[in-house]
């Protein structure tokens, strides 16, 4: 009798052609980003991440333009093979950051709760498509086919082999000018950057809204447009 697999997590992942011709302003831009904050809150072992620094917002900024509209298409693209309808939704840019990561440095186990979509674009890798320089991992927080808590627990050996079945986590080595996108929600993180150069990438919080005119039923899934909020305190009253 066959087995079936079912439930696949969707990593969508694209080789942008432009890249080589944007790397020297966007690497530029984001290492003088890096060097004007004088306050670290990074450990030694953690990698710079501009979230944690006050640069949150690289998708304002004009001289990341060209990777914003990389995103932006390659979402549509993604959530289209998910089989949505992009037409009924609205799609924002909630927050986006440079990540520098240099020699034993590492992007602990998290995932991104304030999103929906993440992204995450290559611009420098040392020794671009190896596990060298720290590669995304994705781990698998369900494990549907363990049949037993634990099995697959690194102080045993019972597991034989590991194979699409028993799995627990999906490792995507960094490519230079590769644009990876995935759920916001998946638990995720990188390996240590073992090379003496530094891996730069920018990382991608997107958010997902009914877009202006739905019926009032796409609500009890997704936000209203921010067009229809209001905030406390603006409400004008009549005099």
């Amino acid at each position: 009798m066959p087995t079936d697999t079912w439930f696949p997590l969707a990593i969508y992942r694209s080789d942008l052609p432009e890249a080589p011709a944007h790397k020297k302003v966007l690497l530029e831009t984001v290492l003088a980003m890096e060097e004007a904050v004088t306050e670290r809150r990074n450990f030694p072992e953690m990698a710079w991440t501009g979230d944690l620094h006050g640069v949150a917002q690289i998708h304002q900024d004009p001289r990341f333009a060209w990777i914003v509209e990389q995103v932006e298409h390659h979402t549509l693209q993604y959530l289209e093979e998910l089989g949505l309808d992009v037409s009924q939704v609205a799609l924002y840019i909630q927050r986006a950051w440079p990540v520098v990561s240099r020699y034993q440095q590492e992007v602990g186990t998290h995932c991104h709760n304030t999103a929906h979509i993440s992204a995450v674009y290559y611009v420098s890798v040392p020794n671009s498509g190896s596990d060298e320089s720290g590669c995304l991992v994705f781990f698998d927080q369900m494990r549907p086919n363990e049949v037993c808590p634990g099995l697959g627990s690194e102080n045993t050996n019972i597991v034989a082999s590991w194979n699409a079945l028993n799995q627990d986590q999906a490792v995507y080595e960094p490519t230079e000018g590769r644009l990876i996108i995935f759920p916001a929600k998946q638990q995720h993180g990188v390996t240590f950057n073992h090379t003496e150069a530094e891996r730069v990438s920018l990382s991608f919080d997107i958010v997902l809204t009914a877009a202006p005119g739905q019926a009032a039923g796409a609500y009890e899934f997704l936000s209203p447009p921010p067009s229809q909020w209001q905030r406390f305190g603006t409400r004008e009253t009549g005099g």
